[in-house]
């Protein structure tokens, strides 16, 4: 099979981030083409300030080296820029004449400084703040001369001010508003990092609009609009960003401030993605690493073909990379009606702490000062977590190192590259990791934006200390891997993985193929938490060359018509073995594989599933002259069929004469004069007990909603294989009965229920549980 063509137009952190992923799911999928107007391979753009404040080299910069391109054989076109696309023929065309025809095309063009219309823009001497050449271009200049101006004081414009202060130049940076950084703090936070600025050298002319650069061939100075000006040999604009899509939208593609995307990074052209600061998700044009690299996922997910939610957005944070000044934000920074705050203020420490909350729910953070548990707050705002734990978080800050003996290993260290607290520590442990660079060259964490290197120097140390003193905690779930069940449950619930595979390759699974610990145990929280992905379980079980088929008859009820078909197909189809189950059914094996289909459509009747962790039936009391408990047994059955459980189950149904074989069983309902004792946890076997007594139900209504409801808690909090027995000894009847016995949360544990099993029967219909 002839593999198909990718190009990827723009050899930036986002694209290649795509890339990177692509490979990883599918390494054989695609010939790749990368097409890169820089005459670089690809590099940290954001820590290009770092660069400037003499903290990390060129080199340092560098994510994917020469080397990388060719052991994933992707051909590489560097200073080369693609002029046009052609979606109909599916060709791009360069302008070194080159033309390349895809079968699927990335657009990662990113997006270009915004250059002030202003007379004398294109002066010698007035430079943007995008790439390596600009960030060499200015050590040249400092060399030469004194005075710099910087006009914009967001993010990019601080960072490069002080950049130019390290290189000894004078610096004026020159704002439109009073505030600096506006978009990311509110009045109080700005006020206090101008003043923190100004003390390292910074000059600041704020509520300034620029007229015109001074000058003749090369710029000498600035004028406003307010007739004053000043001098500079400088100028670096550092106005804002605009996203680059006028390649898109000369082809066709729809554009509005950015490329319009779905959640899959699609635009409207068959065979096209967008992914990065070129493209706009519902309305928003992303300009952060951790976001782009979410984007990238989602794309490379869809493309190989691998079933998942798409890109739901993200939160938007925010961090000055200036050594001595910590200052943070993230989410809503801006009270207005619908909000309340906490605000923490100590003047003399220099330290502010804002969170805002929507709802009682945390919407945005401010931390100056004090940012070391902006990672913490980072969380609690993407899980939307309540007012009384941000509180804490917020008002009593972890003080000491042993922050990480308290933090959990499935916390994350790196946003940016989605690094936990665990595989970290792991990576340390295994491969004798030592500084900083070897950490992030392993794992990744702090080579993108870098705000996390501290915590990463922190964590780091604190592994290689010899005060080193935390547990070893649980032990991996399985030889696969590193992680604790809980750790991995964790990661199930942060991101949307749809396959063991998957996550297996996300968490960095040792073994590749997994084990038969982890697969089905994934594969059953991944159901628990995406029930959408639940698929019908197998019903044939094979041994041997031949199959075991078990008709469904619930409650144990069967009929004329039923059996003379059952007989029929017996001696039509030469089965050799039939025999009664202990569960009431009629076993027929021996059944030829190739007959199974036919067996099937004969039958007219509902197979019993073959999956071990099931409730594969409830079985009843046969006493007496009626059905009654058949009957119960089989609507209890028809609402609970091929549900995946963490273990197998046994339910039965009994009346008092006949009430041993329910009362061993892991769920067992012995009818009473007025009403049904409910017992649970009961086991069989040699070790066999009763189980105990869970409550007592007035009528066979209430007693099948209570079972219902009991299963369904067990599938949402027990771990995979552990018995129903096991599971209430841990969590205890008394608070297993406060669970059930309220109103409200039966009511949605019935929703739940009624969601799973309605997902099992139409798989198609995709419904999330609230």
């Amino acid at each position: 099979m002839n593999k198909q063509t990718l190009i990827l137009i723009g050899n930036g952190m986002a694209g290649v981030r795509c890339i990177e992923e692509i490979v990883k799911l599918d390494s054989s999928a695609f010939e790749i083409v990368i097409i890169g107007s820089e005459p670089h391979v690809n590099y940290n753009r954001i820590r290009l300030s770092s660069v400037l404040q003499g903290e990390a080299s060129l080199d340092e910069i560098t994510l994917n080296n020469s080397n990388w391109y060719a052991t994933h054989g992707i051909t590489l076109y560097t200073g080369e820029t693609v002029v046009d696309i052609d979606t109909d023929k599916q060709i791009v065309s360069t302008d070194q004449k080159r033309s390349l025809s895809y079968d699927k095309l990335i657009v990662a063009t990113g997006s270009t400084p915004y250059i002030l219309p202003i007379p004398g823009h294109d002066k010698e001497g007035v430079y943007s703040f995008r790439t390596i050449e600009d960030c060499q271009s200015f050590i040249k200049i400092a060399r030469h001369y004194q005075k710099a101006a910087v006009i914009g004081a967001g993010i990019l414009g601080l960072e490069a001010a002080i950049g130019l202060k390290n290189l000894g130049m004078d610096v004026n940076v020159i704002h439109h508003s009073f505030s600096i950084m506006q978009k990311q703090l509110d009045q109080t936070a700005s006020h206090m990092l101008k003043s923190a600025l100004e003390r390292k050298g910074l000059a600041f002319l704020l509520q300034k609009d620029t007229e015109a650069i001074l000058g003749n061939s090369r710029a000498s100075g600035v004028r406003f609009t307010d007739g004053s000006s000043i001098e500079a040999d400088l100028i670096v604009m550092a106005a804002g960003v605009r996203p680059n899509i006028q390649l898109a939208a000369s082809a066709g593609i729809s554009t509005n401030r950015g490329i319009i995307v779905n959640e899959y990074m699609q635009t409207n052209m068959p065979n096209v993605y967008a992914v990065g600061e070129c493209a706009e998700h519902n309305g928003i044009v992303y300009g952060l690493v951790a976001p782009l690299y979410e984007q990238g996922k989602a794309l490379a997910t869809h493309i190989c073909g691998v079933l998942g939610e798409g890109y739901q957005g993200t939160p938007q944070s925010a961090a000055l990379k200036i050594a001595g000044i910590e200052v943070w934000s993230a989410g809503k920074v801006h009270a207005d009606e619908t909000t309340t705050s906490i605000q923490l203020y100590d003047e003399q420490a220099g330290i502010y702490k804002k969170a805002l909350f929507q709802d009682d729910k945390l919407s945005g953070v401010i931390l100056f000062g004090d940012t070391r548990d902006k990672q913490q707050l980072l969380d609690s705002l993407l899980k939307q977590r309540d007012i009384s734990i941000v509180k804490k978080q917020l008002i009593e800050p972890n003080q000491t190192a042993n922050v990480f003996e308290s933090m959990p290993s499935s916390e994350t260290i790196c946003q940016c590259n989605s690094v936990t607290k665990g595989s970290m520590m792991e990576a340390v442990n295994t491969k004798g990791l030592k500084t900083v660079e070897e950490v992030r060259n392993c794992t990744k964490a702090s080579g993108s934006c870098g705000g996390c290197k501290p915590l990463v120097e922190e964590l780091l140390a604190y592994v290689l200390s010899g005060e080193h003193t935390e547990k070893a905690g649980k032990p991996p779930f399985c030889g696969c891997t590193g992680f604790t069940e809980e750790e991995i449950i964790a990661e199930l619930q942060r991101r949307p993985f749809t396959a063991p595979a998957e996550v297996m390759n996300h968490l960095g699974w040792k073994t590749e193929n997994g084990c038969q610990t982890c697969i089905p145990a994934i594969q059953y929280y991944l159901g628990m938490i995406r029930p959408d992905l639940v698929q019908n379980h197998e019903t044939a079980m094979k041994k041997g060359d031949t199959c075991t088929l078990i008709p469904q008859m619930y409650g144990g009820l069967t009929n004329a018509e039923e059996l003379r078909r059952i007989a029929d197909i017996i001696e039509i189809y030469n089965i050799p073995s039939v025999s009664i189950t202990h569960s009431q059914r009629l076993r027929l094996s021996g059944i030829k594989p190739d007959d199974l289909p036919n067996i099937r459509q004969a039958l007219q009747m509902p197979i019993c599933s073959n999956h071990h962790y099931t409730v594969h039936s409830v079985t009843s009391c046969t006493c007496g002259q009626n059905s009654s408990f058949q009957t119960l047994a089989g609507s209890i059955e028809k609402k609970i069929e091929n549900l995946s459980m963490p273990a197998p189950v046994s339910i039965s149904l009994s009346c008092e004469k006949d009430c041993e074989d329910a009362a061993i069983q892991d769920i067992g309902a012995i009818q009473i004069y007025g009403g049904w004792d409910i017992y649970a946890g009961g086991r069989r076997g040699t070790h066999a007990h009763a189980g105990e007594l869970l409550c007592v139900t007035e009528n066979q209504k209430d007693t099948a909603a209570m079972i219902k409801c009991l299963l369904q808690y067990y599938r949402e909090t027990a771990n995979y294989s552990e018995a129903l027995h096991q599971w209430m000894s841990r969590l205890g009847i008394i608070h297993i009965r406060e669970i059930l016995f309220d109103q409200d949360l039966r009511i949605q544990l019935l929703k739940s229920l009624e969601t799973d099993v309605s997902l099992i029967q139409n798989p198609l219909t995709h419904v999330k549980r609230s």
